[in-house]
């Protein structure tokens, strides 16, 4: 009785320490896994569906180009295997160019990867028809006054134009002093003749 207690004694504890260092491997191996994340599309414009394993138990944040960047699921947290599904928005979707993607646990692991923003934009079109003149702005303030500027060269004295007409007013004053000239004239001619006997 006390041989076969002292067996079921042995072989619990041969029980109990298997299923103890298994539960430590398991634990061990999930802590020495390094976490990864791998992208759904890697390439585009649009929405990435990110998928992570081998992270710490609890929350994760993502990093667009290290900026934390929200989540379609949120909060964000791991299944109890380290396994975590998120969805995001590429928020450089006119940014052609590569971008970084993080995804940090709670216990500072981390995992990154790189999208592709492709460019959309087509080829430029054709210049469309000059529009109507739009009205008239409001005129600026009046600028500086400049440097004056050097004296050009003297030119040559022209040559002397022809004299010219005389004026209306000047006739009429050359015709008076006429007029008094030759009335001073015949005064004196008869005042001489006045004095003269006949």
């Amino acid at each position: 009785m006390n041989q076969n207690n002292g067996c079921k004694n042995i072989l619990r504890l041969f029980v109990f320490l298997s299923n103890f260092l298994l539960i430590i491997g398991f634990f061990t191996q999930i802590a020495s896994a390094a976490p990864t994340i791998s992208l759904s599309p890697t390439t585009g414009f649009s929405t990435i569906m990110i998928s992570g394993a081998d992270f710490s138990p609890g929350s994760i944040t993502i990093y667009w180009e290290g900026n934390p960047i929200p989540t379609i699921l949120s909060p964000l947290t791991t299944n109890p295997f380290g396994e975590f599904t998120a969805i995001i928005n590429v928020p450089n979707q006119t940014e052609p160019g590569v971008y970084n993607i993080t995804a940090i646990d709670s216990m500072g692991g981390q995992a990154s990867a790189f999208f592709t923003v492709v460019n959309m934009t087509g080829p430029e079109g054709p210049i469309g028809p000059t529009g109507p003149q739009g009205p008239e702005g409001t005129p600026g303030e009046k600028g500086e006054p400049g440097e004056q500027g050097t004296p050009g060269e003297k030119g040559e004295k022209g040559d002397q134009g022809p004299p010219g007409q005389i004026g209306v007013l000047e006739e009429v004053l050359v015709v008076l002093a006429f007029i008094f000239s030759t009335l001073s004239l015949l005064i004196m001619y008869y005042h001489t003749r006045k004095k003269k006997p006949f």
